[in-house]
């Protein structure tokens, strides 16, 4: 299955985070083009009303007062965010370039229709560059001469800047506590996902935890009921399959005793084969339904020497079976498990390729690796994993005249995934005795124990 990367995160917190922080991102600009489209037309109140006041006075001081004072009084009146001056005349006073802006003009009727003498003064607003934030203007006398004046930063956004600041912190705090609020309500979600992934698998079943909200103490709770009727189902196949096997033992023993009474030979051995094939099928059977539920413990063993019992029972019986690796290796398993693992692999080796070699090699990172390889005709690569499932047979080779039923390699297969290790199938190195099949067994580093430790 190809992945594509994507910038939408796979899990459930991941993407509530990413809500948030896009619903609050959102809200924060729309915020900023409010604010900015409002600061368009609105403009401090509180420092119009300080501005229309100093204008005011202005005029008033400056017409009640003697034109030798008036340039004195102008500079007093600077002051506050206002500067003034004033001019005796008209054209006294050099042209310079204006902007009036329509925020500007709106700013001039405010301010004559909220004081009226400053319409009687001709109030004039204007800015030197569009762009610009210092706003000039003027006022006329009654008796022709004019108050210049220049309000510095007039139209400059500050607290527009000012409350964006604000509201980005606020933002950032928001998406900071949110994402731990997320954080802290997926805890229960997790906690149930593991759960829910060791249902089915080797591990022992332990009841999920009922905490967290109503609804996934509800799936918990769920859960648990579910597992709870599949144990009781595998108790009750293991059970009725004990039984069925246990009672088929009874005839099974009636009919090998009375094939010893026939006079035919060939049927004779015919029989006996036939009750052989069907005790193996009964065995296998009960090995593989009884190991769920395996109650052996891990053991320190020697896993050599249990490789090395093995090999001699074959080769006593004349079989082509070699050992080669260490002396000793200790590892910490279950020690009939692990054994009925090596003996399904060297005796499949055996019946299907005529030999077997084992070996065995401990890894730089402690981890055990098991070779078991042989000179059969071995296992297409498309059929690797198949065969590591129940009852899967392959034709031809692996006929059932050799005894199996599918369930030698899928007992395997259990029994190392429940000691934590892998297995890998693979075919053998050309150029050797052993090009058919080569199995790999990977166990962990689980025990650490001297080689003088008594067995």
């Amino acid at each position: 299955m190809k992945h594509h990367f994507s910038l939408w995160p796979l899990g459930l917190v991941g993407r509530i985070c990413v809500v948030l922080i896009a619903a609050i991102t959102l809200v924060f600009f729309a915020n900023a083009i409010f604010y900015g489209a409002a600061e368009k037309y609105i403009v401090d109140d509180v420092r119009i009303a300080q501005l229309g006041e100093d204008l005011t006075t202005n005029v008033r001081v400056l017409s009640a007062a003697p034109v030798s004072q008036r340039s004195f009084l102008a500079v007093m009146l600077s002051g506050g965010g206002i500067s003034v001056a004033w001019q005796p005349l008209a054209g006294s006073m050099p042209d310079l370039p204006s902007q009036r802006s329509a925020l500007l003009r709106r700013l001039k009727d405010k301010l004559t229709k909220n004081y009226p003498i400053l319409l009687q003064a001709k109030l004039d607003l204007y800015t030197l560059t569009p762009r610009a934030v210092d706003v000039f203007g003027s006022e006329c006398l009654p008796d022709g001469s004019y108050i210049h004046f220049r309000v510095p930063d007039l139209l400059g956004q500050r607290h527009f800047t000012r409350g964006l600041a604000s509201a980005g912190i606020a933002a950032a705090a928001i998406v900071v506590a949110a994402i731990m609020l997320v954080r802290g309500l997926g805890a229960p979600l997790r906690a149930l996902a593991a759960g829910a992934d060791r249902i089915g698998s080797n591990e022992a079943w332990v009841p999920l935890d009922e905490y967290g909200p109503r609804e996934v103490r509800g799936v918990a709770r769920a859960i648990n009921a579910v597992q709870s009727r599949i144990q009781n189902l595998l108790d009750d196949r293991t059970q009725a399959l004990a039984a069925v096997s246990h009672d088929l033992k009874t005839p099974l023993t009636r009919l090998r005793l009375r094939s010893d009474f026939l006079e035919d030979a060939e049927t004779q051995a015919a029989i006996a084969t036939d009750l052989d094939e069907m005790e193996a099928m009964i065995t296998t059977l009960l090995a593989y339904f009884s190991g769920v539920d395996d109650p052996e413990k891990p053991h320190a063993i020697n896993i050599v020497a249990t490789l090395n019992t093995l090999i001699d029972e074959q080769a006593d019986r004349g079989r082509d079976a070699l050992y080669q690796g260490p002396s000793r290796s200790l590892i910490l398993v279950r020690p009939v498990a692990m054994k009925r693992v090596l003996s399904n692999l060297i005796e499949n080796a055996l019946n299907y390729g005529g030999n077997v070699r084992a070996g065995l090699t401990v890894l730089p990172d402690e981890t055990t690796e098991i070779i078991i390889e042989d000179n059969g005709p071995g296992i297409p690569e498309s059929a690797y994993e198949k065969v590591l499932t129940p009852f899967y047979r392959l034709e031809g080779s692996r006929s059932r005249s050799t005894g199996g039923i599918g369930l030698g390699l899928a007992i395997v297969h259990r029994e190392i995934q429940r000691e934590g290790g892998t297995i890998r199938l693979e075919r053998g190195e050309a150029g050797t005795n052993y090009t058919g099949l080569k199995v790999t067994i990977t166990l962990p580093a689980s025990c650490k124990v001297c080689d003088n430790t008594p067995l």
